[in-house]
């Protein structure tokens, strides 16, 4: 027996099936942090972070902080991206990853603001004097263009390009549906626009802007739901792309995960009870989600 995605018990489940991924993270993160694959371990503060922006979401969802929660789901899509391609990617990428690590670390040591080609504000390590270790300053230098600027980026891989390699893995997963859906609203919310302060109250969703408090409820549940299936979807890929890499401590983890999304979804009417989910739905607006389901 279903409900629909769109009430406070169809949110109800999705909301459960997050915290048991969450719950199922925790078991798991000892183990990941020893794993006897070398990237994986030496990744293991993504994967701390993961959780943390699981949890963040949960409890901004329960206080109906739907534009806060917006805006950490995307650092979660962002940082579980990053720790499954940095699974696949080449030595050399890797490095890079590493040492943008070092080389925030050494310009965190100098740092200025500069408008209109004056200094405005500056925070230094002994007025600027100290001379940085060797392999910091040697990061330092790798991320600074022959113009002398600091490289912003520790890979030309665009995300969705890096969500593609992990994809090809896999021969297929959610990460794509989740960026569409979070990505572009949250970095609006980031940025300080307009629209970014309201989307999440449906004011944009043309032929569907709610108009009353039964129709703002069930917009705000629709959305807790998106929010809830994609950070439990993406977490759910993560596990299986562990699995696919011979990670001996997700088997039952994985197998797990696959389970409760098939359960959630059903039981929140996104899919019919015999029928293979797909990946998480796009349900950021109002009644989309029940006619998705």
């Amino acid at each position: 027996m279903s409900t629909e995605v769109h009430t406070k018990e169809g949110a109800g489940i999705l909301a459960t099936f997050l915290d048991e991924q969450i719950a199922a993270f925790i078991a798991l993160e000892t183990a990941l942090r020893d794993s006897p694959l070398a990237r994986v371990a030496r990744l293991h503060p993504l994967l701390v972070a993961v959780i943390e922006d699981a949890i963040s979401i949960r409890l901004l969802g329960d206080a109906s902080r739907l534009n806060q929660a917006y805006v950490i789901s995307r650092a979660l899509l962002e940082r579980l991206t990053n720790f499954c391609f940095l699974q696949l990617c080449t030595d050399g990428e890797f490095d890079d990853f590493l040492d943008y690590t070092l080389n925030k670390v050494g310009r965190r040591m100098d740092r200025s603001v500069e408008a209109a080609g004056q200094v405005k504000a500056r925070i230094a390590l002994r007025d600027g004097e100290f001379q940085l270790p060797p392999e910091i300053a040697a990061a330092v230098a790798k991320f600074t263009s022959e113009r002398g600027r600091e490289k912003t980026r520790w890979t030309t891989v665009s995300l969705p390009d890096r969500a593609a390699v992990v994809e090809a893995k896999l021969g297929g997963t959610g990460l794509f549906i989740s960026l569409l859906t979070i990505y572009a609203d949250a970095s609006e919310a980031l940025h300080g626009t307009i629209y970014g302060a309201v989307f999440h109250l449906g004011a944009y969703d043309v032929g569907a802007v709610p108009h009353d408090q039964g129709s703002l409820d069930r917009h705000r549940y629709s959305t807790l739901a998106c929010l809830y299936v994609m950070a439990g979807g993406a977490m759910d890929t993560l596990l299986a792309l562990l699995l696919a890499l011979g990670e001996p401590n997700v088997c039952e983890a994985a197998s797990a995960s696959k389970s409760r999304f098939k359960l959630a979804a059903v039981r929140c009417g996104l899919v019919a009870a015999k029928q293979k989910p797909n990946p998480p739905l796009n349900t950021d607006a109002g009644d989309k989600a029940a006619r998705a389901g």
